[in-house]
Parts: structure tokens; C-alpha cells; sequence
């Protein structure tokens, strides 16, 4: 298994809750599968099979994945663009999106500040040609 991580922007920070909102990994795009800085992709089946399994399993948040616990994740929703229809709504992309409540005073403040400007996922995959998955 090969080692993977993608990192997306943080969308908003509501500082009176403590909770920072965002994609944690978009999969497609202008109906284009994305890719990532490795030139890998996860398709929807794979990116909802990974975000159920992380908050039925795990929902804490690390920095860079170490450390302490810094917050947990509180809302989560895969936007599908069947997820979408139904809601009438068409973001121009379809990812798991969520709101981590934080608990550390200094992980707030490095949000604020823009140092911490994105989540990140890491985990474990197969690696397959899209070709061979078609």
C-alpha cells in the first residue's frame, strides 16, 4: 500500500464557535475527476467509504498528522452530485466536506494567521491505473 496525502483550503473559520469548515478532498471538478500533487485520484465510492469509516472510527484532529488531539470533527457530509441535486444546489465540484471544532488555543490563532490554511488527509491505498478501473 502506498501512503497518500492532499491537502484542501479551509473555506471559513467561525471564530465565536471555534469550528473551521472545509473540502477535505475534492474528487472532481467541472465533471473532471481531480487529481493530486502525486497524480493520484479517489473516486467517489472510495472518498465516502474513507469519510464514514473516519468519523464512525477516528473524528479527532492532529497537526500534520501527530501530536495531540487539537479538535474533532463535528460536521461531516460527502457533496455528491446526487447529494447536491437533491439539496438544488451545484457547487461546480463534488468532495467531502466538514466542520472541525478546535480546542487548541495556538491551532486557532495559526489558523487566524493563515498558517494552518488547508486540512490534510493522510492514509493508505492501493495505487491502480484509472484505466484499469473503468
Amino acid at each position: 500500500m502506498d501512503s497518500y496525502q492532499y491537502q484542501a483550503e479551509i473555506a471559513k473559520f467561525d471564530e465565536a464557535e471555534g469550528v473551521v469548515y472545509g473540502f477535505v478532498t475534492v474528487y472532481e471538478e467541472a465533471g473532471e475527476l481531480v487529481w493530486d500533487r502525486q497524480n493520484d485520484a479517489i473516486d467517489e465510492t472510495e472518498v465516502r467509504k474513507m469519510a464514514h469509516r473516519y468519523v464512525s472510527e477516528a473524528r479527532v484532529a492532529k497537526v500534520m498528522h501527530g501530536g495531540q488531539p487539537v479538535g474533532e470533527v463535528v460536521e461531516s457530509i460527502v457533496l455528491t452530485r446526487d447529494i447536491q441535486k437533491a439539496l438544488g444546489i451545484d457547487l461546480g465540484k463534488a468532495g467531502w466536506f466538514i466542520g472541525m471544532k478546535l480546542h487548541d488555543e495556538g491551532i486557532k490563532a495559526r489558523v487566524r494567521n493563515g498558517s494552518l490554511a488547508a486540512f490534510s488527509i493522510g492514509g493508505k491505498g492501493i495505487r491502480r491505473d484509472y484505466e484499469e478501473q473503468q
